[in-house]
């Protein structure tokens, strides 16, 4: 896909959405006031009964946090594409920045609003505090919103401490991306508290649909770092958070819809993450989604086929097992075209943490899709606690990143001004045998370009095109195997804003040079400067995240145990709350 800048960096998106959602919500206003509703804080809530069969404040929260993270993801996904094709920012609030701020804030007030409406109705769900009725779904959004929304001044702090980081993976990065990639699951569970079933109308249907397909897309955000090809973790997190978006949300829709549903959920995903886009000249980047669950859709069904749902832990367990393999077997064929191809060096390693991954995920799909069939969660505290440490267990293996004692010799067969082939004669020979991937990678020139290393001899291998080096291309010679991630710079441009040795031009000569950690370079303008309470202190709001997410969910399903509440009744309370 072919991005122009000026559509990366443009408020055009934010205002098409805005335009359309404030239409919406004046639609529902005038549905609402039809109904006869006096008070003008009750007409939308009115509006969205009528339209959905679901009460007001679920409805509100679970529409405003369907348009906060279509902002916020517009916003991020434009943001990452600009820093990978351009480079850094020249200010903070750039429309992407814009974006990604606003949807953030906006979860926080989806959570409100359903406060605010199950207040004004005097809904039973939830608890009190003080005059208020809060829903456990809804102060579980807002908590969570909240915190990914920390995640934004955070992150400018720790660019002032740490310098610019290129990078998806930071720590305050994954305090967003994963605060707001988490919320479908509020989302999920307030239909749930709401007494809401798939089942109940073709109009409830198509609202779970909605936070179905959210809840695969956003599980599937975090693997934006293998999506647009400058992947600064190791390959093997690549399959892992395939297997565990996969199992997750295809479990717990599966059991929610019943038969057939995961897989045309898999397929309006996959046709969602198939790029469309036309060539515009500007910013070459492809854009490439790392994974269509269609497989892994196919394998859930198969075993619900064979095993039944009536013992949704054995389905977990036949699910996972079969996504770990058969499913991430049809994601290995699609990403042979991915930036970074899936080889035969991920193996066993792909397989053993894959199926791991999958069956501990699919256990808590299990407690989602019996919350949604307003049914008790058919296992113990204990089996999720040992499926939630199997996942966490998994998700941590792959992180070390090393490098390894590799020298290299470059020789450039310039083909044209400013490109040239890469050939390069490794010591030892064998030191690119079995890598996960070795390629010659240039970015923030105008787009990325990743050209795979291939073998010509013992221990020489040339780049399978030419590559850029000239400015403002920055150009790697980059070598993954197990847990090893190196590089040797081709050529880097001088950069006035970085100070000493970093910031100067690392000239496109041939050249004799050892393999260091290539963070080193992939985060040139990073430094160690900063306070190291600060630079673990990032670190330490990712896990609080993680705990107050795994907190509060299991707080708000524990409330669903006694049973939802009877029906869904949509009507006005007898005793509405007095509105000046």
């Amino acid at each position: 896909m072919t991005v122009d800048p000026g559509q990366l960096d443009s408020w055009r998106p934010l205002s098409a959405v805005s335009i359309g959602f404030v239409s919406i919500v004046a639609a529902l206003a005038f549905t609402g006031r039809r109904t006869g509703e006096r008070s003008w804080l009750r007409w939308v809530p009115r509006g969205l009964e009528r339209a959905t069969g679901i009460p007001g404040w679920a409805a509100g929260m679970v529409g405003t946090a369907s348009f906060a993270l279509l902002v916020a993801g517009i916003g991020f996904y434009n943001d990452v594409a600009w820093h990978v094709g351009v480079g850094r920012d020249e200010e903070l609030f750039t429309p992407p920045h814009t974006m990604i701020v606003l949807g953030l804030a906006l979860l926080v007030a989806a959570g409100l609003i359903g406060i605010l409406f199950a207040t004004l109705d005097r809904r039973p769900e939830g608890f009190r505090w003080g005059p208020l009725h809060v829903p456990r779904s809804a102060a579980s959004m807002t908590l969570i919103g909240g915190m990914a929304m920390l995640g934004f001044p955070a992150d400018e702090l720790w660019h002032h401490q740490f310098g610019i980081d290129v990078t998806m993976w930071s720590p305050t990065h994954l305090l967003m991306i994963v605060g707001a990639s988490i919320t479908p699951i509020a989302s999920w569970l307030a239909l749930a508290e709401a007494g809401v079933k798939p089942r109940d109308s073709w109009r409830t249907r198509a609202v779970y649909m909605l936070v179905s397909l959210m809840l695969l897309d956003g599980l599937s955000s975090v693997q934006g770092e293998f999506d647009f090809g400058v992947p600064q973790f190791q390959a093997l997190y690549a399959p892992v958070l395939v297997a565990f978006a996969g199992a997750l949300a295809l479990v717990a829709i599966r059991l929610a819809h019943g038969p057939g549903w995961s897989l045309l959920v898999a397929v309006l995903f996959a046709l969602t993450r198939t790029n469309l886009g036309g060539d515009t000249g500007a910013i070459d980047l492809d854009v490439r989604s790392s994974a269509l669950y269609l497989g892994s859709a196919a394998c859930v069904e198969i075993v619900a086929w064979f095993l039944g749902t009536r013992r949704p832990v054995r389905l977990a367990l036949g699910a996972g097992a079969a996504i770990g393999t058969a499913g991430l077997a049809t994601e290995w064929w699609w990403n042979q075209g991915a930036h970074q191809p899936w080889s035969s060096a991920l193996l066993p390693d792909a397989i053993v943490l894959g199926v791991a991954v999958a069956a501990g995920a699919a256990l808590l799909g299990v407690v989602l899709g019996a919350a949604a069939r307003g049914e008790r969660t058919p296992m113990s505290g204990r089996t999720l606690a040992v499926a939630g440490l199997v996942v966490v267990v998994a998700l941590a293996w792959p992180l070390p990143r090393r490098s390894g004692d590799v020298t290299v010799q470059v020789t450039l067969d310039r083909a044209t001004p400013g490109e040239a082939y890469v050939e390069a004669e490794l010591t030892p020979a064998d030191a690119a045998a079995d890598a996960l991937w070795f390629q010659a990678s240039a970015w923030q020139g105008g787009g990325l370009v990743a050209v795979d290393m291939e073998s010509v001899g013992v221990g020489a291998w040339r780049s399978e095109g030419p590559v850029p080096i000239a400015a403002p291309w920055k150009t790697l010679l980059r070598l993954h195997r197990g847990a090893e991630m190196m590089a040797v710079p081709i050529f880097l441009p001088a950069d006035a804003e970085i100070e000493g040795p970093r910031g100067e031009e690392f000239p496109a000569v041939d050249k004799t040079a050892a393999f260091e950690p290539e963070r080193r370079y992939l985060l040139r303008e990073q430094t160690d400067g900063g306070s190291p309470v600060f630079g673990w202190g990032i670190p330490g709001l990712v896990a609080l995240l993680g705990a107050i997410a795994v907190g509060s969910f299991g707080w708000i399903v524990r409330g669903l145990r006694a049973g939802p509440p009877t029906g869904t009744a949509v009507t006005t309370p007898k005793e509405p709350v007095p509105v000046g």
